[in-house]
């Protein structure tokens, strides 16, 4: 009883054990409280107490709510402390012991990894300001630290250098760098993995497969076989292992994001708890091989100029992807210096278009574009396509790491891209306001000369021009979406692989000519009418009712009742907010009413005697004190328990 009264008083939900705790604290506390006060008034035998039963009943009722009070009072200060749901019961934690053993071990191992790369050394208070070499030096050892970390955080790094709008150059370009290259799993612990997605002995699927690893990452590796039908193919396998590790170590990311937003300014202006969300999220997908095989086909059917390999879904499963094995050399072990300027030129320019054509008109893009990921193929002209006589064509390779915009962004890239090459800051400036996430305090004017004074620099180094665009992003505080990160990365990361196909392509020229083209397919008579399809069967229901309404407002004009009624608190968040608001006010004021009530009765030598050591007066004064004293405290535990 003592525990519902003690919630009831203060008005916010207090966990039940710390109120049950309190509850008995009253109980136990009284009677001593009782006695003390009891003597202090004069009552001290049991004739006192005959004598002055109804002053004893009283005095005793007192020394019980002032127990009740002192209880309430230690339930506020744990209330501050320790937040109710900030403590998990013991159940929980006995439940969640073995998760927290293995999150311990993980964090000591990555502290030991940080510690040995010289991360966690002392600045000297020395800033890591940009180009600084204690910059330099911090964004190596934060590099080595990831890579030597596991796949996660490594995965981690490779999602922080798409945030150039936030983070210094050094530390994007030695994250760029990272690669989830790992010591192959033996074939004894790969075998009973496909064994069991497969749910048949490989002889029966298979005619051969190669035990040996054609490559190896930190998640998967590749191997090669050939099915019984005869047709070569590439299984990639999920590592056993890979989930339950990618599990401990995204939560322990999140739970130091959750940290950071909570205890740091900077935190919380980057969002961190979102940002690590989306990228667990970003992460767990990539760990579904199902959701690889459909990024496949999407990119397959938006480039049809590039190679995409042939998903085998019959022997696919999340875990395993069996796919058509490509012939080719990769990009970056390529021997281009045999191929014709001619060709090397077509070969990068058939690559942009087809990327281009996945960012603004599919909006599923390959998000991974570096050297290994391309493979340069061999070609003939075949009875299907006599008249292609290309010497060289290209083929993509894993989908992991797929990216997707919206149509809305997509346009609105296509425009920005369009007024890069037209010069014009304004259209420029719109275009990109509808990409981003401005401020809620931008001064346009100073943003529309920046952009003005960005554009002159189109033409020179293409990562030189990311890279001012980043830090314009960064001075007028405009934030960056994942989905436009990852676009923007695609593009930036491609700029390298063209020039090594082609060392004089220019990605900022090239695209100019490939733009025009993409706004005629983003704009094209089927997809305006499609558009003005859609959009009519929203409209004319409005367009319908819009005679009966203008008829309306002419009726009443011309009665001159025609009036606007503007209500201020129109909301119930915004009632409920001034409610709450009034409710605190008024309990402050009675609270420091009742405590000046009680000073100013405490004070007064007046009064009749209640018994023979106390006056009336007293006794009315504690009374008003302990309803200021009650009233205070619930004024103060509501506002530590306001999250607004």
């Amino acid at each position: 009883m003592a525990a519902f009264f003690v919630r009831r008083v203060l008005g916010v939900p207090v966990g039940w054990p710390r109120s049950t705790a309190v509850g008995l604290l009253v109980c136990f506390g009284g009677v001593p409280l009782a006695n003390v006060l009891l003597a202090a008034s004069g009552i001290t035998t049991p004739e006192d107490v005959s004598a002055n039963l109804g002053a004893t009943l009283l005095l005793g009722a007192l020394s019980f709510a002032w127990a009740f009070a002192f209880g309430i009072g230690i339930l506020v200060v744990t209330e501050v402390l320790w937040p109710t749901g900030s403590i998990r019961s013991p159940w929980v934690m006995i439940k969640s012991a073995k998760a927290s053993r293995a999150r311990h071990r993980r964090y000591l191992q990555v502290m030991r990894i940080a510690f040995a790369e010289g991360l966690l050394r002392p600045t000297n208070g020395k800033a890591l300001r940009e180009g600084s070499s204690e910059a330099r030096r911090a964004a190596q050892a934060l590099s080595a630290t990831l890579s030597r970390s596991g796949v996660t955080f490594i995965k981690l790094g490779q999602m922080l250098s798409t945030r150039a709008e936030s983070l210094p150059s050094e530390f994007v370009d030695e994250l760029s760098k990272l690669q989830t290259r790992a010591e192959p799993e033996a074939w004894a612990n790969i075998e009973p993995a496909l064994v069991d997605s497969m749910g048949k002995p490989l002889e029966e699927l298979f005619e051969s497969i190669n035990t040996s690893p054609l490559a190896s990452a930190s998640v998967a590796q590749v191997h090669s076989a050939v099915l019984s039908t005869g047709e070569s193919v590439v299984l990639k396998v999920q590592r056993p292992s890979a989930r339950d590790q990618v599990k401990v170590d995204l939560d322990i990311i999140e739970r130091f994001a959750r940290l950071l937003e909570r205890r740091t300014a900077w935190g919380r202006t980057l969002g961190m708890e979102s940002l690590a969300a989306g990228f667990g999220d970003s992460l767990r997908e990539e760990l579904d091989y199902g959701i690889e095989a459909e990024n496949m086909r999407a990119i397959a059917a938006a480039a049809p100029s590039l190679k995409i390999p042939k998903v085998f879904g019959e022997f696919s499963s999340d875990t395993i992807l069996v796919m058509e094995y490509v012939e080719g050399t990769p990009l970056g072990e390529a021997d281009l210096e045999g191929l014709d300027s001619s060709t090397r030129h077509d070969l990068a320019s058939e690559l942009l278009a087809g990327i281009l054509h996945q960012v603004v008109v599919s909006g599923v893009f390959h998000a991974d574009l570096h050297p290994g990921n391309i493979l340069i193929q061999a070609h003939e002209p075949t009875n299907e396509s006599p008249t292609d006589h290309r010497s060289a064509t290209l083929a993509l390779l894993d989908f992991g790491s797929v990216g997707r915009l919206g149509k809305s962004s997509r346009l609105s890239l296509a425009g920005f891209i369009a007024a890069v090459h037209a010069d014009d800051n304004v259209v420029a400036t719109d275009r990109l306001l509808e990409m981003m996430l401005p401020p809620r305090i931008l001064d346009r004017r100073v943003l529309e000369n920046d952009m003005g004074v960005f554009l002159t620099y189109v033409g020179g180094p293409t990562a030189a021009l990311f890279t001012k665009l980043f830090k314009l992003l960064q001075k007028h505080s405009i934030g960056v979406p994942p989905h436009l990160a990852a676009a923007l990365r695609a593009i930036g990361t491609l700029d390298g692989t063209l020039k090594l196909v082609d060392p004089k392509f220019d990605l900022i020229i090239e695209s100019e000519n490939h733009s025009q083209l993409l706004m005629r397919k983003a704009i094209s008579p089927e997809a305006i009418g499609t558009f003005i399809q859609a959009s009519a069967v929203s409209i004319i229901p409005s367009l319908q009712r819009l005679p009966s309404q203008l008829r309306s407002v002419q009726e009443r004009l011309d009665e001159g009742t025609f009036g606007v009624q503007v209500r201020q608190f129109a909301e119930p968040t915004d009632r409920a907010f001034l409610r709450n608001l009034v409710h605190e006010v008024i309990v402050a004021g009675i609270s420091i009413t009742a405590i000046i009530g009680s000073i100013l009765l405490l004070g007064s030598t007046a009064g009749p005697m209640l018994t023979p050591s106390l006056r009336l007066y007293e006794f009315l004064g504690y009374t008003l004190a302990l309803g200021g004293f009650v009233f205070g405290l619930r004024s103060l535990v509501r506002v530590f328990a306001s999250k607004n």
